[in-house]
């Protein structure tokens, strides 16, 4: 995004809060501040979700379930680790926006070039979300990816409200097409193909973020889809939906949930505002997950920057919303280079074999518009290419490069 066009958002933002709230407004029911401190996710037979930002409930119980699957799957795991011991794989899919596209891209080409793994673990924040549950799924899912990324445009996408956001209204813009495009693709045969790879001890994750409480959270898309009902599959449509939904561009998701005493909402927008690219949180080592499991593996960690970490160089205006603009841009794109520079900080305790791509810096594309469909298709066409010429990962942030 440019400074032009994060400008005329701010414009909307700014304007907004001069005007009365007579637009329709995202409808919400919090709980209290002491309720919501009593919320306990262990309280339950499945841990569906968890705060990103803190050790998972009930996690020595869960690994050592886990455990007695992955050694039915991987025998040799339980020798001590060695060059032969078998393969982990984590995919981390980063946020991005229409920047998605390369990340589909990355999949698809990955897959024509005959060495993409079948990932122990998936997790996605905002497009990366909408990209995870078919790179869950593997290859069989590589049309589809093409195909929600190639119709991208933005009349589609881009569905103005902007009289009802500069009314007072939760956003400019509303998700209509996305909540369109989650609904054909998440489907009830979808989420039981994601429980039957639950049950092989594979993990899929979501991130959105708690709005209320402007924390990380985690969604176990995998123990959700275990219900197998119409129920789960509108969870999941709804969890993707707030982790894609970019707060001022489109409304906050308000997730029903069920309290101990009544019924209540949670605000949930894009994970990106608080975790744009997450793999586990700082307070899970690698040793003592094997520690727990008495099983050893070559773990691999593979990110997707749907994105570049460097600012493009653009003559700056010296006007208070071409300042405002540029400054909020550069606090988000050191946001999102941090939270790669945590996964490679992890990946370096842990001994894992860390492996990022990105847009690379000679990719030049202006796009005057967020959702340029000529952009998006080149950048689908870059990822495929670099994705089937297999050599594209970088083993060091972009700080160490």
């Amino acid at each position: 995004m440019n400074t032009t066009r994060f400008k005329n958002i701010l414009f909307v933002v700014f304007t907004s809060l001069l005007c009365a709230s007579c637009a329709q407004k995202v409808a919400h029911t919090p709980l209290s501040k002491s309720e919501y401190n009593a919320i306990d996710f262990a309280d339950s037979k499945r841990v569906e979700r968890w705060w990103g930002d803190v050790k998972p409930p009930l996690l020595e119980k869960n690994l050592q379930h886990q455990a007695i699957i992955l050694q039915q799957r991987f025998p040799s795991a339980v020798k001590a680790k060695s060059d032969t011991s078998p393969s982990f794989d984590a995919l981390t899919l980063s946020g991005g926006g229409a920047d998605g596209a390369f990340g589909a891209g990355i999949l698809i080409g990955w897959t024509q070039s005959g060495n993409r793994p079948e990932f122990e673990l998936v997790v996605g924040t905002s497009t990366g979300a909408v990209i995870a549950p078919f790179a869950f799924l593997g290859a069989e899912y590589d049309d589809t990816l093409f195909e929600i990324y190639s119709q991208l445009t933005q009349e589609k996408v881009y569905q103005s409200q902007l009289l009802s956001g500069i009314l007072g209204g939760s956003s400019i813009a509303d998700t209509k097409y996305l909540k369109l495009q989650i609904k054909k693709y998440i489907t009830l045969d979808l989420i039981k193909k994601i429980a039957i790879e639950h049950k092989k001890a594979r993990s899929l994750l979501v991130v959105t973020t708690h709005f209320d409480a402007m924390r990380p959270m985690i969604w176990d898309i995998g123990t959700i889809a275990m219900k197998e009902n119409i129920a789960a599959v509108e969870q999941i449509r709804e969890i993707i939906l707030a982790s894609a939904s970019i707060p001022i561009y489109f409304p906050p998701v308000a997730i029903e949930l069920h309290g101990k005493t009544k019924p209540y909402t949670e605000l949930h927008v894009d994970g990106g505002l608080t975790r744009n690219a997450f793999s586990y949180p700082a307070q899970i080592s690698i040793d003592e997950i094997e520690r727990i499991q008495g099983l050893y593996f070559n773990r691999n960690i593979y990110v997707i920057q749907n994105g570049n970490s460097r600012m493009q160089y653009e003559p700056a205006e010296t006007d208070l919303s071409s300042i405002a603009a540029r400054t909020m841009l550069g606090l988000l794109q050191d946001k999102i280079n941090s939270d790669i520079e945590r996964i490679y900080y992890l990946s370096q305790r842990d001994k894992l074999n860390f492996n990022m791509i990105e847009i690379p810096d000679d990719f030049i594309a202006d796009k005057a518009i967020e959702f340029d469909s000529t952009y998006i298709n080149n950048l689908l066409k870059l990822g495929i290419k670099l994705g089937k010429n297999g050599d594209f990962w970088h083993k060091k942030p972009p700080s160490e490069r």
